[in-house]
């Protein structure tokens, strides 16, 4: 008997029944002045008195209540036999003597019945067969009352032990559990499939039933069972997991009752389960489940309920930290993976790389690093990112510092400098730096990280680089200077020739003239030859001051109708005009001299060498493309051989003789230079016999 358990307060309870009732027959016996009893009824209160006493101290309370028994035994006796057997009071004492009994502790309530028994027997005896004895009372004919409070007493008794042994054999079945609860928690299995199926052993023990199973809620199939069935199939519990996972809690059906919401599945699903979710990281995973096909319980109480979900719990739990576990495997592996990279990246780079605290000192350099500054790792943690590439000059590591401020602030992400630095063995090298960092998740700068490339040999390059275009742009001046003199010498010996040219010219024809009469055939031939040459001398002089004009004129570009433009040439050259398919041309921007100039030449070229042509054919076009206008000029001529394409755009460059078609080969020299002083391109496409087309772009 435990203090504050139901025994306890029972038997303390009858205790004081026990003293009360002495109390109330006390009286009586005072009233009617049967002192000798009234003696035996304070006797048996201070007995009563001292029980109690040591039951409310909690000492003893095993060993008391046979005693008490005994001392019940012999009031109950006495009043047996001094109120007329049991038509008297002494039928509420051997009430009380049952009611000791009924809470008695078990390894006492077998003796203590047989007591009762014996005791109540050999009374009952004594009252049939030796009522003529003087040692009988007179009754006082109240059995009815008596029965009735001693029956009342009794099952109220019952009642509340009986309960009460049925809540001690529930509590003594959940101590069952949490032990394997405790046992399994305490399980040094590191395989979790091993544990999770002591797991399910232990809840079909428990539970009385043939399998458990753990369900994959997202793949509907059991991903872990303790026992194999042939006849369980997941598909016919489909209804019963969806249950679960809807109403979120234990679902179960035992042979007596079910706590399903939807009956229906009472009638889908066979046999008898019970099943609860598994929560992992506050998501549905998936049901712990417990069947059997045939089962003895007939139904689950709160116990059973509280104890699969504390399975589903731990189990939710095991899984949760596998799936971390797991996760973070991956984690680790591609973190390693990635330490690896970085690794072979930061020592086998070919730039130098260092590491640095937040106060700039060095903790890591790499390889390339310390062959550049020819130090060793050991030696560099001795320098901060800044020292390490400084010159000496105090506005280089000024500007360091005041960047690397920038950089902290969080105003800038990185920066470059180049620097200059003398080697540990004194060589004077070029580096190029960038300056960067590293931020935490709270954007707290935690290293900063420089990269240093040795530019030593592109600064000497780029030396060399200004050097050549210092002398270079000094040849271009003295060029420049030499194209103004020999075009001022070309303009002017073309413009100096141009008198005695028509002298010879005139003087020629005068006396071809005038003394026709007196010269032989052949005297007039070579008068011709020079009257002919003349013409071609001042044709190329022609040419030459157009060329040299050219160079000279500044150009002012305005919108150029090209349609006016061709058509007012094919006119003034008195040109056929079913010789030519014309386009549609667009307005560009151009001088309009030069323009006339350069569609002049190529149309002319396109008329003199298609002339020998049974149906020449000439096409001007133009396309219009992203950013410049295309135009063309297309014959169907003799064309050339474009091997010689290099010499067309040269002056005094001819790919025909002058018997096959006359010209001074300065025409598409004209051309290219239009064109250049335009921004734009030229050039042709040929072939022998079929025909050339000249192409000319100007920017829109």
């Amino acid at each position: 008997m435990k203090q504050d358990s139901l025994s306890y307060r029972v038997f303390s309870a009858a205790v004081l029944y026990f003293i009360g009732t002495l109390f109330i027959f006390s009286i009586y016996r005072l009233y009617n002045q049967e002192y000798l009893v009234l003696s035996v009824y304070l006797v048996g209160m201070g007995i009563g008195g001292l029980v109690y006493k040591m039951i409310k101290r909690g000492k003893y309370l095993n060993r008391i209540v046979m005693p008490s028994l005994v001392l019940a035994l012999v009031f109950g006796a006495f009043f047996w036999f001094k109120d007329g057997g049991s038509q008297g009071s002494g039928l509420i004492f051997f009430t009380f003597i049952l009611i000791v009994t009924i809470v008695s502790p078990r390894k006492y309530s077998k003796l203590m019945l047989a007591v009762v028994i014996v005791v109540q027997a050999g009374l009952v005896w004594a009252e049939l067969y030796l009522q003529d004895l003087p040692i009988w009372g007179e009754s006082p004919n109240v059995t009815a009352m008596y029965v009735i409070g001693a029956f009342v007493n009794l099952s109220v008794v019952w009642m509340l032990k009986y309960n009460y042994d049925l809540k001690e054999e529930k509590i003594a079945e959940f101590n069952v559990g949490l032990r394997e609860l405790h046992r399994l928690n305490l399980s040094q299995n590191t395989n979790l499939d091993d544990v999770l199926v002591d797991y399910l052993n232990s809840g079909s023990k428990l539970f009385n039933m043939e399998v458990g199973l753990i369900i994959e809620a997202k793949e509907k199939e059991d991903i872990i069972r303790n026992a194999n069935v042939a006849n369980l199939s997941i598909d016919d519990y489909k209804h019963v997991l969806a249950e679960i996972e809807q109403q979120g809690s234990t679902v179960f059906r035992a042979r007596s009752s079910n706590n399903l919401s939807k009956k229906n599945i009472t009638d889908e699903a066979s046999g008898y389960f019970i099943g609860s979710p598994l929560l992992v990281n506050n998501s549905n995973y998936g049901v712990l489940l417990f069947y059997s096909q045939e089962s003895s319980r007939k139904k689950f109480g709160e116990y059973e309920i509280e104890i699969i979900e504390l399975m589903a719990l731990n189990i939710s739990h095991l899984i949760s930290m596998r799936l971390w576990r797991d996760h973070h495997e991956v984690a680790d592996k591609a973190l390693q993976l990635s330490e690896k990279r970085f690794k072979s990246i930061y020592d086998y780079a070919n730039v130098g790389i260092c590491v640095c605290d937040m106060e700039g000192t060095i903790v890591m350099a790499n390889r390339a690093l310390q062959e550049l500054l020819e130090f060793t790792e050991e030696e560099l943690k001795q320098h901060t990112f800044y020292s390490i590439s400084d010159s000496g000059d105090l506005d280089e590591l000024s500007e360091d510092l005041r960047l690397y401020e920038q950089i902290i602030l969080g105003e800038i992400d990185h920066y470059i400098l180049e620097k200059r630095k003398t080697t540990k063995q004194g060589r004077q090298i070029y580096i190029s730096k960038t300056v960067s960092t590293i931020r935490d998740e709270n954007e707290q700068v935690r290293f900063t990280v420089m990269i240093a490339d040795d530019i030593t040999v592109k600064k000497a390059n780029e030396e060399k680089i200004n050097n050549l275009n210092k002398a270079l742009e000094l040849q271009v001046e003295k060029m420049d200077i030499a194209n103004k003199e020999l075009e001022a010498f070309s303009y002017s010996v073309s413009h100096d020739l141009r008198a005695p040219l028509r002298a010879i010219d005139g003087f020629s024809k005068i006396i071809l003239e005038d003394h026709k009469d007196e010269f032989s055939e052949e005297s007039k031939r070579l008068l011709n030859v020079i009257i002919n040459n003349s013409g071609k001398m001042a044709t190329l002089i022609d040419d030459l001051l157009t060329f040299s004009r050219i160079s000279r004129k500044v150009a002012e570009f305005k919108p150029i109708d090209f349609n006016d433009l061709v058509s007012s040439i094919i006119e003034e050259q008195a040109l056929g005009t079913q010789l030519f398919e014309i386009e549609t041309l667009p307005e560009a921007r151009g001088e309009k001299t030069l323009m006339k100039q350069l569609l002049s030449n190529l149309i002319g070229n396109a008329v003199k060498f298609s002339s020998k042509k049974e149906n020449p054919k000439i096409e001007i076009g133009c396309s219009n493309k992203q950013d410049h206008y295309q135009f063309f000029v297309r014959d169907n001529g003799v064309g050339f051989n474009m091997a010689y394409y290099n010499k067309i755009f040269g002056v005094f460059q001819r790919l025909h003789t002058d018997t096959e078609f006359r010209g001074t080969g300065v025409g598409l020299a004209i051309v290219q230079k239009v064109i250049i002083k335009h921004n734009g391109k030229v050039w042709a496409e040929s072939e022998e016999g079929k025909g050339t087309v000249f192409y000319f772009s100007l920017p829109k």
